[in-house]
């Protein structure tokens, strides 16, 4: 090969010498596309130690993350790389496709033995990647040597992640300062440990997403047909899997009907009106929280208000819920309003205390035909008949992220929000509130137009009626339970 001269040129080298050289440095970033190259370089140029991609399927998330492997490795001898999925059987589906996809062009002697046994991909250079999965416990396997980089592709869909992440990942990454990537679509669940730690990311400068159509090797024709097979572009799939947004499916969520639109409809303030039925109602935590809801029903306008909540621990004194309960039924509602308490009745003993030694006589609800109660809830909540204050954010946070269990017979359980109890005590409420009473007095002529009620809105008493009909009747039904 000669230069314009006609002399040898003595610095012109092939694409595939070139490759060779990128592979001896341990530089592989020309293996990836435009997209893939944009979040290489986010983790190459952040400092932070714990770094959250939100990626569209399709996008080539996970060879991105082995190539990152693949260079640590062979940058510097004896460096050790962690490489965590859901499932070992998911880890070794994801890397023996694509190590064949590597072996087309690396020098041979640099490809890695994978040991079998040890699920580990030894380099000549005493490199090594450790692969492991989470489920079933197996996640302190992960445990031994330190590590200079820690990967856990599909996050969003692994047992024990904050455990995983901060008890065995980050301990072994100080000592080498190495980085933690995680890396998935986001999880189905909002309530994923996976979905705290990208938002927490977002806000700290560690988080970056990228979506269907920031990949370069899908054309608009392709991503259309992605779309129509999973059910448009307005489908939970479409929206969760390639547009890496933070939403739940439709199938596992209690509540589907509290979409952003409803939430934007019905979580607001609302004018009280000068006479209203008040009640209170309480889920009482187990292993979980005790989870308490203030509402009056609006018989006017035929919506149920919930104004405020409290919610306490499990181990919390009878005492500091009583308290509790009393000055926030004081403070909506003042003195001289007839209140009506509900609760379930799996804690004979708070109830009895909170009756006898305060004064705060709960009514055991029936619980029976307790999808028919929840259907009830839900119709409620499409039907806009709900109204809720902007300061319950805890009953906010349960109607977003409570979904089911596996089994689809139980309220899946939270690290953070335990048992979904806010849901329980919303369903409470809504079975045992008395539609038909009206606390209108007789003679009472209603001026007012629609909901624009020209009252006070904190301690308006009420005309109490008479429910004790009501209450008697409720009891003799749960005695026959």
């Amino acid at each position: 090969m000669t230069n314009s001269s006609g002399l040898p040129a003595k610095n012109i080298i092939t694409k595939n010498k070139a490759r060779e050289i990128l592979w001896r440095k341990g530089n592989l970033a020309f293996k990836l596309d435009k997209t893939q190259k944009e979040l290489y370089d986010f983790v190459k140029n952040n400092e932070k130690s714990i770094l959250v991609i939100a990626a569209s399927r399709r996008l080539g998330k996970s060879f991105l993350l082995l190539t990152m492997a693949y260079e640590e490795c062979l940058k510097a001898p004896n460096r050790i790389v962690k490489y965590v999925a859901p499932t070992l059987k998911e880890v070794k589906k994801i890397t023996d496709n694509l190590r064949k996809e590597f072996e087309k062009d690396i020098p041979k002697d640099l490809v890695p033995h994978y040991h079998t046994h040890y699920h580990t991909l030894i380099f000549p250079n005493g490199s090594e990647i450790h692969f492991g999965g989470t489920e079933g416990g197996r996640g302190e396997r992960i445990r031994g040597t330190d590590a200079h980089l820690a990967i856990v592709d599909e996050a969003g869909f692994c047992n024990d992640l904050e455990y995983i992440v901060t008890s065995i990942l980050f301990p072994l990454t100080s000592l080498t300062s190495g980085k933690i990537i995680l890396a998935s679509t986001p999880s189905t669940s909002i309530d994923h440990p996976f979905i705290k730690m990208l938002k927490e990311a977002e806000l700290d400068g560690r988080f970056i997403k990228k979506t269907i159509f920031d990949n370069p090797r899908l054309s608009k024709e392709r991503i259309d047909e992605i779309a129509e097979a999973v059910g448009g572009y307005d489908s939970t799939t479409f929206r969760r899997e390639y547009l890496a947004e933070i939403i739940t499916s439709e199938e596992d969520a209690i509540i589907p009907e509290f979409t952003k639109e409803v939430e934007s409809q019905i979580v607001r303030e609302h004018p009280r009106p000068p006479f209203f039925s008040a009640y209170t109602s309480m889920d009482i935590g187990g292993h979980d929280f005790t989870a308490i809801l203030f509402a009056y029903y609006d018989f006017k306008n035929g919506l149920v208000v919930i104004e405020d909540e409290l919610m306490f621990k499990k181990d919390t004194l009878s005492d500091d819920i009583a308290v509790g309960i009393k000055l926030k039924e004081r403070e909506l509602w003042g003195d001289g309003v007839s209140i009506f308490r509900f609760s379930d009745n799996n804690n004979i003993i708070l109830l009895n205390d909170l009756g006898i030694k305060h004064d705060l006589f709960f009514v055991p609800s029936l619980k029976d035909n307790k999808e028919v109660a929840l259907n009830d809830v839900r119709l409620k909540i499409k039907g806009r008949r709900i109204v809720i204050n902007p300061r319950c954010t805890n009953l906010i946070k349960h109607l977003k992220s409570a979904v089911w269990s596996k089994n689809k017979k139980s309220f899946a359980r939270s690290s953070e929000m335990g048992h979904y109890d806010f849901i329980d005590a919303l369903i409470y409420l809504i079975r045992n509130i008395n539609y038909n009473k009206n606390p209108y007095p007789d003679g009472f002529i209603d001026v007012s137009p629609n909901t624009d009620y020209n009252v006070p809105t904190h301690h308006t008493p009420q005309n109490s009626g008479n429910f004790e009909e009501f209450i008697l009747h409720r009891i003799r039904r749960i005695k026959r339970f």
